[in-house]
């Protein structure tokens, strides 16, 4: 798409397990549905090449930039536009995405929220008054990283150098380690916005939400482009919905992405796969009314996984 002489366009970042892949397919099917004038970018390390018919622009892996969310920090790397709106794999389109350019319009740099961590608060990923003492600021944004936007400028070179800076040094800084490959994106971007001014943007009860703590019925209907939810006492209405960590298991996702498929590719999912989804969804959403339930079903996970790896080393070796 052209913005006067300035091109818009989507990214996203898929690699390592194949089940990542996977979903980004379904973020690319989505894109096709509800935002098909916008040029879509995949940074990935798969030779799948199905990847090529749902994306307009696939970009080889660097691995020298890290595992895990380390490869977030180079987003400006990646970004093959002038105006980049970044999507995790995780997530699902359910409009056009011109809310996200008319709400960070003139800024280099730009992530949806609106809460800030300040002297005082404890969080699970960094140290909050260390790092307010340590840069010399008064307050830390918070958000969840499923989009960021970013501009092809010097200006967000110049806030990611920061943000890069930050990893390396980030056992002194206090910063929590996730996944075993160091801390998360939105704690080191949370600090480098801080140090660069950059405040996150409030989209009101649209722009990006996880599902994360709602609370009642989570309607979703991705070909439709519908969702709502209630979280933290309001109604939600995102235009990207990200299902982060185990939420992934949550059953309207499971769902959803096998209608996308059956829309997009003309075929259902293989009747025992979507079974399987079902039934792993089904756990997990029992999970979440007690914490009994809770462990069995990471336990329950655990071997589901650890059966899938052992099947798989034995069809390798046959």
């Amino acid at each position: 798409m052209e913005n006067g002489s300035r091109t818009r366009g989507v990214l996203t970042l898929a690699y390592g397990h194949p089940r990542f892949i996977e979903q980004a397919k379904d973020l690319g099917w989505s894109l096709q549905l509800h935002a098909s004038h916008l040029p879509r970018a995949i940074a990935t390390d798969s030779r799948d090449a199905e990847l090529r018919s749902i994306f307009t622009d696939v970009i080889p892996l660097q691995p020298e930039f890290g595992s895990g969310v380390r490869q977030k920090l180079h987003l400006d790397r990646y970004a093959c536009y002038d105006e980049t709106l970044f999507i995790d794999s995780d997530c699902l389109a359910l409009g056009n995405l011109d809310a996200f350019w008319a709400a960070f319009q003139g800024r280099y740099f730009g992530v949806p929220g609106y809460r800030y961590l300040q002297r005082g608060t404890k969080d699970p990923y960094l140290d909050v008054d260390y790092a307010l003492d340590r840069f010399g600021v008064t307050r830390l944004p918070k958000f969840n990283g499923g989009t960021y936007y970013l501009t092809r400028t010097q200006e967000t070179r110049k806030f990611f150098d920061t943000a890069r800076s930050l990893m390396e040094d980030w056992q002194q800084l206090r910063l929590a380690p996730f996944r075993s490959n160091g801390p998360n994106d939105e704690a080191v971007l949370s600090i480098a916005m801080a140090i660069h001014h950059v405040s996150p943007t409030d989209m009101g009860e649209g722009g990006m939400w996880t599902p994360c703590g709602y609370r009642g019925r989570l309607h979703l209907d991705v070909i439709a482009g519908k969702c709502s939810f209630k979280k933290e006492g309001a109604i939600r209405i995102p235009e990207v919905i990200h299902f982060p960590g185990e939420y992934i298991y949550c059953f309207p996702y499971v769902r959803e992405r096998a209608r996308i498929r059956k829309r997009m590719q003309d075929r259902s999912a293989g009747a025992a796969s979507l079974a399987r989804a079902y039934m792993v969804s089904a756990v997990w959403q029992l999970s979440r009314k007690s914490e009994r339930l809770s462990r069995l079903a990471r336990s329950t996970l655990r071997a589901w996984r650890v059966a899938a790896r052992s099947l798989s080393a034995r069809v390798g070796q046959a």
